[in-house]
């Protein structure tokens, strides 16, 4: 049971005896790694973490000397008890351990079986040197270390990888020497050594994931490691910071002075990604749109180096990628920024209507997935900012009101973004990572309290001055801007340091009112521009033939619909076809007969099929309809 309470211990205590004491009596590895980590976090607080990270590792030391020592004398003198022989340099971060009737040198490792027949596991050295448990989910991966050649490799890998004869020859892969033949003694001989050993190889925890891990920002936290490089390795490794940050600074300096509002809200919203996790918001898209040649892909490079390379899309997403993975990608990058050239070439993927992509890109969440045992897989998530670029906007007359709030879309005025767009990407393709870096480091420092503060004090001057206008936005859209805003205020004053904020009134007026993003108001505005594009299908000739196929008709103020013509609008609209009539019945724009929302009409042509009567967006001058129809015309006979 823990003795200690971290929160009052001060620069003296913080290094006391007690302190690593209870640390190493601690038997559970996960409790251990927490009380290290609330350990830390204090002595960082007090300005002693190098002083604590100091002794720990002797105390670490100490421990691992006397478990070893322990170890030997459980041995005694069996000779069929030994250690790995293997050549390990005194700074690979890992010694020989102790594995049992195994034979292990750097020629190779086998064993005896029955009548002392040879048993190989593996031409070369290879070790279980860690062991780490997920954040997560919870589950252990393991640290191989092997040697083929003259040189130590590392590599991570399921725990169920190393488990089975059948997979862990996919460890070939990796220049293992590992076949069918010897793979079961190598599963036998791994499995042994990790037993062995419990005591002696580390746990540490893991994460899959980039961004806020237990309160650590990936990939920048020193006391979480990750174990997910196999798969998104190039992605990984594109983060580490590279070229020079003087002259990053000095690029992006020129570029905010420039008053190019376009490249500079692009750069804001790749900070602010970072944020939505901590200010408790789901993810949002800002799309920025206009003809092409501007400068739209290096805008995105410009925000991507902030983070990683811009350059061969390491970290920039492939707009041909499926939506399964985007979604991965999305889950890995977690709280990273997911940025997407050319949205365009998706298009064809979802009928040119994004409404289910931004959906599903803003949702925080994927799909529920069964396994092979009929469980449930690990749900993905994340809390980020997509940021994108198109020729065309991303809201169309056809996307949903919960899709259009969710997006922050941005046109392009007209010009060029940079004086030179080539010497901008040259610039960001060899100076980048180091803003990021800088910006958690600024963030840690104010807190999250404070950036919540910021962030209110925006919504509420958002909120106002849309008043004074007259006007009220949409608050799905406030919150996002005001995470922007937060983000300019916080990168400008900190790191650039230039007074080159955002242009708030612009900001102001690329959000949306309350009405504009009404679904059912966009429904019934599609419908109009339906009817009027389609006119001639409303309006037969004097002998009552219509020229290709009959909608229905216009009649005092009304354009009346024929039934399956409004359903087909609906499918095509993507609205609700009954959710959009109850509204319009509300609205006073639909007229019923009873407790039925359509009618039948009597059209020229002799057919009587029942039909939506919506009225006409200019609105009827006529009180009553009938009023103006004598009772022998009947033009909407109740049944």
């Amino acid at each position: 049971m823990r003795t200690i309470n971290v929160e009052t211990l001060d620069s003296v205590s913080i290094l006391a005896d007690e302190i690593f004491c209870e640390i190493m009596d601690e038997k559970d590895e996960i409790d251990r790694s927490r009380l290290e980590l609330e350990c830390m976090s204090r002595a960082r607080e007090l300005g002693k973490l190098t002083e604590f990270k100091k002794l720990l590792s002797a105390y670490k030391k100490k421990e691992k000397e006397y478990l070893k020592a322990e170890s030997e004398k459980k041995i005694g003198n069996d000779s069929f008890e030994h250690y790995t022989d293997f050549s390990i340099p005194e700074d690979a971060g890992f010694d020989n351990l102790f594995c049992g009737t195994w034979i292990a040198t750097d020629h190779g490792i086998q064993t005896y079986g029955f009548m002392g027949q040879p048993i190989l596991a593996c031409y070369h050295p290879i070790l279980p040197v860690k062991r780490m448990e997920n954040a997560e989910t919870g589950k252990e991966k393991i640290e191989l270390a092997f040697r083929k050649g003259f040189k130590w490799k590392k590599i991570v890998v399921e725990k169920n990888q190393i488990a089975s004869s059948s997979k862990i020859v996919s460890l070939s892969d990796y220049g293992i020497s590992v076949t069918s033949e010897n793979a079961k003694a190598l599963v036998r001989y791994l499995a042994d050594i990790e037993n062995l050993n419990v005591n002696m190889i580390p746990v540490q925890i893991s994460t899959s994931k980039l961004g806020w891990i237990n309160g650590q920002f990936m990939p920048y936290g020193s006391d979480i490691i990750f174990d997910n490089e196999s798969k998104f390795k190039t992605a990984f490794d594109s983060i580490n910071p590279s070229g020079s940050r003087e002259m990053w600074y000095k690029t992006a300096k020129k570029i905010r002075s420039s008053g190019r509002f376009e490249p500079n809200i692009m750069l804001i919203a790749s900070f602010a990604s970072v944020l939505i996790e901590g200010l408790n918001a789901l993810p949002f898209i800002l799309n920025l749109w206009g003809d092409s040649g501007r400068g739209k892909t290096v805008a995105l490079m410009f925000a991507t180096s902030v983070w990683a390379t811009p350059k061969d899309n390491d970290y920039i997403t492939s707009p041909k990628s499926t939506v399964t993975a985007l979604e991965l990608r999305l889950d890995f990058l977690n709280n990273l920024p997911m940025m997407i050239d050319d949205m365009a070439q998706i298009a064809s993927k979802f009928g040119n209507d994004y409404t289910e992509l931004v959906y599903m890109l803003c949702s925080g969440a994927g799909k529920d997935r069964a396994n092979a045992t009929l469980g449930l897989n690990k749900s993905t998530s994340w809390r980020n900012v997509i940021i994108t670029n198109a020729e065309h906007s991303l809201i169309t007359e056809t996307m949903q009101g919960g899709a259009v709030n969710r997006v922050i879309d941005v046109e392009a005025d007209e010009g060029n973004f940079f004086k030179s767009g080539n010497e901008v990407a040259t610039s960001v393709k060899q100076n980048y990572g180091w803003a990021g870096f800088d910006f958690i480091q600024v963030l840690q420092s104010i807190g999250t309290d404070r950036i919540k503060k910021i962030q209110n004090d925006f919504k509420d001057k958002l909120n106002n001055a849309a008043h004074g206008q007259g006007v009220e936005k949409e608050e799905k859209q406030v919150l996002p801007m005001s995470i922007l805003l937060t983000t300019d205020k916080i990168v400008t004053d900190y790191l650039f340091k230039d007074e080159m904020y955002l242009d708030f009134d612009r900001c102001l007026s690329i959000l949306k009112n309350k009405g504009e993003v009404s679904e059912n108001q966009r429904a019934y505005d599609f419908i109009m521009s339906e009817v009027e594009i389609n006119v001639n299908r409303f309006n037969p000739d004097q002998y009552g033939d219509y020229h290709g196929e009959c909608w229905g008709c216009i009649d005092a103020g009304y354009a009346v619909i024929i039934n399956n013509i409004f359903s087909r609008m609906a499918e095509k609209g993507n609205f609700n076809k009954k959710s959009f009539l109850n509204w319009a019945e509300k609205q006073g724009l639909l007229l019923t007969s009873g407790s039925s929302q359509t009618k039948t009409k009597k059209m020229k042509n002799g057919s009587a099929p029942r039909c939506v009567f919506l009225k006409l967006d200019h609105g009827s001058e006529y009180e009553s309809i009938k009023d103006l129809l004598d009772e022998s015309d009947v033009p909407f006979p109740v049944e």
